[in-house]
């Protein structure tokens, strides 16, 4: 049993899934964008959004999913023939079911964030059935998502009352999981009618987020590191460290080869030489000074977050100036950080953070400020512990000089505007950022100021000439979702119908 689960979860470990396909599918933002600014690249095409359905990286990664997914529904299917001679043999059991729950549900929401209404199979397949599925309506796919991830909660351990944290998934991550699919569901997403559109009972739904956070928070099980950069080192030093990395999705081999390995460190890291010590730091994934100046002077946050350099051959730190901020890169993980020399020079262990407790608190501020039109107590507490870590201070310790009170809010578009710019601030980087303006229905008119504020520092002489490429390609009522790989349609005779605005010849 322990095998097939582990087996079910090794799709989250491919390049086209965690180790690579989600760190393009963050971009292009206000944050981030794909080097280069041309197309006829895999990755720039994804990134700039030339995206077609004959893509083979959206391919690849709709195949693992659903290969996730029926290697649960096969587990499901046969878990009464596992023998259960003993208590101690029952509660692993019911461990490993839950784990199994966990990436079922982990799975299907991925495919319904990025493709909308997706086929929802709960049954192994077998090669006599009839697969030309038709698409299951996204709220009726959340439904099974919310059963399989309350399931898992109920049989996971909380990571301080196990021997040792090897890493699974444990009971606060299964909640934290929890409370992001109930906070996307509230929000924003574009329906086959091209429109974005919320679910009726939104609000409902930001009522669970609050709930949930609120028994995860008041559990304390789970704390924020002190040092935001530590966070990030211990990951790229392989440390597990649950308390704030909540979960992460986990990458090895010991050779340094393809299989099970991932591009974190190496293709969203500062750019290094190939010829250093440390290996090659590609750096295709890339930031601004727009990002840079998110940060307010003495949030520590920034230094660690963006690199404003680059290494040489030598080992030696160059600075990278102002007028090329399109060449600044994320920091958070960085080839200079792993101890050892490099194994491979593109291909890394670092680990993808699915879920950070920093997070958990601010989906708290957020689900209670769209519930109530204000903040309560605990979520201005919330606020002030991401703040004061940001700034130096213990999280925990009432500090005047910085701390937040009821009265800095006034209303409830003035913390909608502060999360704007604080989600950016605390998990830029980290697989949020697109997701986030999607669920808030702000994506295509971020993309369309920022290509303005773009061009206008490359007219000023801010920025020196380069063209940010997605203002060129994106299309709202289209872009907010990917399209059905050609081939599903394909092999699917039509059943499946394709999202708005695609076609289905491979464009």
């Amino acid at each position: 049993m322990e095998l097939a689960v582990n087996g079910a979860y090794e799709v989250l470990s491919q390049k086209m899934t965690y180790g690579h396909f989600m760190l393009v599918n963050d971009c292009d933002t206000d944050l981030s964008h794909i080097k280069g600014s041309g197309t006829g690249h895999t990755a720039r095409d994804l990134g700039h959004y030339n995206i077609y359905s004959s893509h083979t990286w959206i391919e690849q990664a709709w195949g693992y999913y659903y290969t996730g997914i029926d290697r649960v529904n096969r587990i499901m299917a046969n878990k009464e023939r596992v023998a259960l001679p003993d208590d101690e043999s029952k509660k692993k059991f019911n461990r490993l079911i839950a784990e199994a729950k966990l990436l079922r549900g982990i799975c299907y929401f991925d495919l319904v964030r990025m493709w909308g209404d997706v086929p929802l199979k709960l049954t192994a397949s077998d090669k006599k059935e009839n697969f030309a599925l038709t698409r299951t309506d996204r709220e009726e796919v959340y439904e099974q998502i919310v059963k399989d991830m309350e399931e898992a909660i109920s049989d996971l351990p909380w990571h301080d009352e196990m021997s040792s944290y090897e890493g699974r998934p444990t009971k606060g991550a299964a909640m934290g999981l929890l409370a992001r699919v109930y906070l996307f569901r509230a929000g924003y997403s574009l329906h086959q009618n091209g429109k974005m559109e919320r679910p009726g009972k939104y609000l409902e739904y930001y009522g669970k987020v609050k709930a949930i956070c609120a028994e995860l928070i008041n559990s304390h099980h789970h704390a924020l590191n002190a040092n935001y950069e530590r966070v990030f080192k211990n990951v790229c030093e392989n440390i597990l460290e649950p308390n704030e990395v909540m979960y992460e999705v986990q990458f090895y081999n010991p050779s340094g080869e393809n299989d099970h390995s991932s591009k974190i460190g190496s293709y969203n890291s500062p750019e290094i030489n190939r010829n250093s010590s440390y290996g090659l730091g590609n750096s295709f994934i890339k930031t601004t000074h727009f990002a840079y100046d998110l940060y307010e002077q003495g949030d520590t946050r920034r230094e660690t977050a963006i690199a404003t350099f680059k290494i040489n051959a030598n080992d030696n730190v160059i600075p990278i100036p102002r007028k090329n901020s399109y060449t600044w890169a994320p920091g958070k993980w960085r080839r200079n950080w792993i101890p050892g020399p490099p194994k491979d020079l593109e291909n890394m262990d670092i680990n993808f953070i699915l879920l950070r407790y920093s997070d958990v608190l601010l989906m708290y501020v957020e689900a209670v400020n769209e519930l109530d039109g204000r903040l309560d107590k605990l979520a201005i507490e919330c606020l002030n512990q991401v703040r004061r870590r940001a700034y130096g201070y213990v999280p925990t310790a009432t500090t005047p000089a910085i701390d937040f009170t009821s009265a800095d809010f006034p209303n409830q578009q003035s913390v909608r505007d502060y999360l704007f710019i604080e989600r950016a601030r605390e998990l830029c980087f980290e697989g949020f950022r697109r997701f986030d303006l999607i669920r808030w229905n702000k994506l295509a008119v971020v993309l369309h100021d920022f290509a303005a504020k773009f061009n206008a520092a490359v007219a000023d002489g801010t920025l020196t000439s380069y063209v940010w490429a997605a203002g060129n390609y994106f299309k709202g009522g289209k872009h907010e979702l990917y399209p059905i790989p050609s081939y599903e349609i394909r092999e699917t005779k039509g059943s499946l119908v394709q999202n708005p605005d695609y076609s289905n010849d491979g464009r």
